[in-house]
């Protein structure tokens, strides 16, 4: 049985909204969404659990599906519940039956709200919040012409989705991921065309989810867009009713190429709290955030109009102090599933160095295995790359960069040529204001977007973050051994840490005075 604070609300067409406003102050996801995000339990218990507190999952295209392991399915669900805080479930009633048989064990009746079910009340529409608790948002481009956009087809532009995948046929439905990406990259495609697909979504309703976590993967694309029939727009919102916002139907008085040469639209709100989210994490530095969160909404901005490739931010000042972490929580935070691409030219000699960043030339010992660079870049799908220790880089790497954030492109050894268009590169140094200016090119200083010098946190700063890690902590021993710390005990000896700057060596003593305390209660509380 499910987390007994879980609630299934059974819901029909007619009563959806009524279900949303009543939970307006909850995000409305499609398990296809987590599938998608952590695909694995592994990666699964890799994300942020706090960014889906007071959520509902729709079980509905999980439970048409017959191809998907039922004991993964299962244990999937149950994981979501022990993680996340208020976490409930909705499906349509129509499959209700399906759920139970499959799943006996994860709803008892008292679990079960029919409040939405058949809703006979009338219906009480709030647009407003309607579109706000959508999770994962679609937008579907529509057009009526077909003639018209045959010739898109012609052109390269539009390619239908059934297109990209490798087999559907029968009960076969397989598809390489890595190859659909690189399809997409290499051509000229502007858009993907679902209308097949939700056609035969009429007769084969078990290729739905699947099919559902196909095209949420193809977004993370970066700028490709899907299109479908005017006609079908009714059905494909009924079978995905939470990430589907249909856009305006084209004016028809205009010409059809205006439908594709529309750039897509920002979502700011959506961008703004990306932004707030990473702020969030990083420690004092107000006057950065800010900055930063200025440059980064224009960087989305500057960036779909082809005006700005890569948005770059260096970051000087001593160790500890938060210029690495920033990075690793924008990763985090915009790419949750992926790892860091983190070089590191400490790592490297100074012979060599450009080699080991983007390969050696064909013929010479090492050319076959290319560069750091070139490996990470391929094995992560991050668009975040940090560059730690910047100024033990040479002349030689100083000009690829400056290249590099002119073009958004480099050819490595082998004469690839490499597209970081839509990439934050994060510089982070140790040097002083005064040995920046000194070592860095004047050519390369205007190329960076951003230049900050991270100083020493406050000793509030450095108190709050003393308090709320250690409070985290004791938190997470008491919910995993049954065992609670009284930071009062360990006060004192908490607020002596304020003396230091570095943030990772404050985090370490922290846990050391947190966990010394633990032992004492823990083995006195074991001991008979």
């Amino acid at each position: 049985m499910i987390n007994m604070d879980s609630i299934l609300y059974v819901y029909d067409t007619t009563s959806l909204s009524n279900l949303r406003n009543k939970l307006n102050d909850y995000k409305f996801y499609s398990i296809a969404y987590f599938f998608n995000i952590g695909d694995t339990l592994d990666n699964l218990y890799e994300l942020d659990f706090e960014r889906f507190e007071k959520s509902v999952v729709d079980l509905t295209n999980l439970v048409k599906d017959n191809n998907f392991y039922k004991i993964f399915c299962e244990r999937y669900i149950l994981t979501l519940c022990s993680s996340i805080e208020e976490i409930h479930f909705c499906i349509n009633y129509d499959w209700l039956e399906k759920l139970t048989e499959q799943f006996p064990y994860l709803f008892d009746n008292e679990n079960i709200n029919y409040e939405f079910q058949k809703n006979t009340e009338k219906e009480i529409v709030k647009p407003e919040s309607l579109s706000a608790n959508i999770a994962n948002t679609l937008i579907l481009n529509t057009y009526t012409n077909t003639e018209k956009i045959k010739e898109h087809y012609k052109s390269g532009e539009i390619i239908s989705l059934s297109n990209l995948i490798d087999e559907c046929e029968g009960v076969s439905f397989r598809y390489n991921i890595d190859n659909i990406r690189k399809t997409l990259e290499s051509q000229n495609i502007k858009y993907v065309d679902i209308s097949s697909v939700i056609r035969m979504f009429r007769l084969r309703q078990d290729l739905i989810f699947p099919f559902e976590i196909l095209i949420q993967r193809i977004l993370l694309n970066g700028n490709i867009q899907y299109c479908i029939e005017q006609s079908l727009v009714a059905d494909a919102t009924a079978l995905f009713p939470f990430w589907i916002i249909e856009k305006k139907p084209i004016n028809e008085e205009k010409d059809e190429n205006d439908f594709i040469k529309e750039p897509p639209q920002i979502d700011v709100g959506e961008e703004s709290l990306l932004s707030q989210k990473i702020c969030e994490k990083l420690r004092g530095h107000d006057e950065f955030k800010k900055d930063f969160h200025k440059n980064l909404l224009k960087f989305f901005f500057l960036n779909r109009m082809g005006e700005q490739k890569i948005l770059s931010i260096m970051l000087c000042g001593n160790s500890g102090i938060g210029k690495t972490q920033f990075a690793k929580f924008m990763s985090e935070t915009m790419f949750p599933r992926e790892p860091l691409i983190k070089i590191n030219f400490g790592n490297y000699s100074t012979e060599g160095v450009l080699n080991s960043l983007i390969g050696s030339p064909l013929g010479y010992v090492g050319s076959e295995e290319g560069g750091e660079l070139i490996n990470k870049i391929t094995t992560s799908k991050t668009k975040i790359i940090l560059i730690d220790e910047f100024e033990k880089a040479t002349p030689r790497v100083y000009n690829f960069f400056y290249e590099l954030l002119e073009d958004g492109i480099f050819t490595d050894r082998h004469g690839v040529e490499h597209n970081l268009n839509g990439y934050i590169i994060v510089f982070t140094s140790n040097m002083t204001q005064s040995e920046y200016s000194k070592k860095i090119p004047d050519s390369l200083k205007s190329r960076f977007d951003m230049v900050y010098y991270f100083v020493d946190l406050p000793i509030e700063e450095k108190q709050q973050y003393i308090q709320v890690t250690a409070l985290r902590l004791i938190e997470k021993l008491e919910k995993n051994f049954g065992k609670k710390v009284n930071i009062q005990d360990i006060s004192l000896e908490l607020s002596e840490l304020s003396q230091y700057n570095n943030l990772r060596n404050i985090k370490k003593a922290v846990e050391d005075r947190v966990f010394n305390a633990f032992l004492d209660i823990y083995v006195d509380g074991t001991i008979e």
